[in-house]
């Protein structure tokens, strides 16, 4: 017996304060990145897809799609941990 599935992870990029297109208000914003993968006795063995971006809105929960790119703009300097001096 051979158990396979699919599972999608998660990837957390960071917060920053943006104006909700939901609510229309500024919010502390969460962006993740998610990626399906193909599982095999429930390990993750190759991701399926690409990553998509989702940003939500700590005030509402709205979630909507971000383009990668302007993510990374965006939430990746929040991701890496700042110099010590």
């Amino acid at each position: 017996m051979i158990i396979w599935g699919l599972r999608s992870r998660n990837k957390a990029l960071g917060q920053r304060q943006l104006n909700c297109p939901n609510c229309h208000r500024d919010a502390m914003t969460t962006a993740f990145q998610t990626r399906r993968w193909f599982t095999l006795f429930f390990i993750p063995v190759f991701p399926i897809g690409a990553k998509k971006t989702i940003a939500r809105c700590g005030l509402c929960g709205y979630q909507y799609q971000v383009d990668n790119t302007q993510a990374e703009s965006l939430f990746g300097a929040a991701a890496q941990p700042a110099p010590l001096p």
